[in-house]
């Protein structure tokens, strides 16, 4: 395996090495979507198909200075991109979804279809017969991954996106898609802290009890090669030094990968608050659907935008690689 990935600049190098991908838009009617679009197929990376009004969009990529006849364009009304967009990942003439002008629920709802959306299925118990695992649809979760210049890893958070209720087979399966995307980052053996306000086990803490489940769920081996450790508070995971002054024994502080939980507000404020104060570079995914999701922001820069192309492409690499990535995950029931 090649070295772990730590810098956004060092994903951009491992770009270099590998052939573009194809990366469908939903209502790509956007300039700073197709800005972003044409900075990504510049580098090499992407080949884009674009849906929504042809002449439109024509008019837009002649404005913005690029030719027309170097981008492939898909025409749909307005209202049907999404499944316009998603129909070219399931027949596999795209390798990618990203979000245009769409909105992220109409663009959810054409992946979350039943029939014609891009659901995976996963194989987990059923009822109390664990032993004839049964197709589940496997949950779709965001990551948001931080360079910091503070801290020598990237940084994956999760899921500050998606999931609002987030009870532990939720956090299964986030925990899952995450340490996919910490993979896909050639990390060896992910350090995951799951998330708490404290160290200890609190009855008054829903997330401190989860956090001991996934532990103990880990030491099992339930989640390949990873350490996970908690309840951590985010200080701790991020010092070796703070952990010595807590007297908490810990192997993965000042070396955590991925920061679990504790819910969706939190991550999303530590996100936020990292990005606009904190010097911090950022991209994020919607991980867990038959391919990666550029599920992005209004106010997403565009450094942000080609980030998060770049994280899709790590991760859609890492899953051609690992056909069956989805298909050992065993859900266990209860705390």
């Amino acid at each position: 395996m090649s070295d772990p990935i730590t810098s956004f600049e060092r994903l951009y190098q491992r770009l270099e090495d590998i052939p573009p991908s194809t990366i469908a838009v939903a209502a790509a009617d956007d300039e700073i979507v197709l800005t972003t679009l044409a900075a990504a197929r510049e580098r090499s990376w992407i080949e884009p198909i674009l849906t929504g009004e042809r002449d439109r969009l024509k008019l837009m990529l002649i404005n913005l200075g690029q030719d027309p006849d170097h981008y492939q364009i898909v025409e749909a009304p307005a209202g049907q991109t999404a499944e316009a967009a998603v129909g070219l990942v399931r027949s596999g003439d795209a390798d990618l979804l990203m979000k245009g002008r769409t909105t992220t629920a109409e663009l959810l709802k054409a992946v979350l279809h039943p029939e014609t959306g891009l659901r995976r299925t996963n194989t987990a118990p059923q009822g109390d017969n664990i032993s004839t695992p049964a197709p589940q649809p496997q949950l779709l979760s965001h990551v948001a991954v931080v360079e910091s210049p503070h801290y020598e890893r990237l940084m994956l958070f999760a899921d500050g996106g998606v999931n609002i209720e987030q009870p532990l087979p939720v956090l299964r399966e986030i925990l899952f898609n995450t340490l996919d995307m910490s993979r896909a980052l050639n990390a060896r053996v992910p350090h995951v802290a799951a998330m708490a306000l404290v160290e200890s086990v609190t009855e008054q803490l829903p997330e401190t009890r989860l956090a001991r489940v996934l532990v103990k769920e880990a030491v099992r081996g339930e989640f390949g090669n990873c350490i996970v450790e908690g309840p951590l508070a985010l200080d701790l995971a991020l010092s070796a030094e703070v952990a010595k002054r807590k007297g908490v024994d810990s192997r993965i502080a000042g070396r955590t990968d991925i920061f679990l939980g504790p819910n969706i507000t939190a991550v999303n404020f530590v996100v936020k608050a990292l990005m606009s104060i904190g010097g911090a570079r950022g991209g994020g995914l919607v991980l867990g659907a038959r391919a990666p999701i550029v599920l992005l922001s209004r106010s997403d820069s565009p450094d942000t935008r080609l980030n998060s192309i770049a994280l899709a492409l790590a991760a859609s690499l890492y899953y051609s690689q690992h056909p069956s990535f989805g298909n050992s995950r065993q859900i266990t029931m209860g705390l």
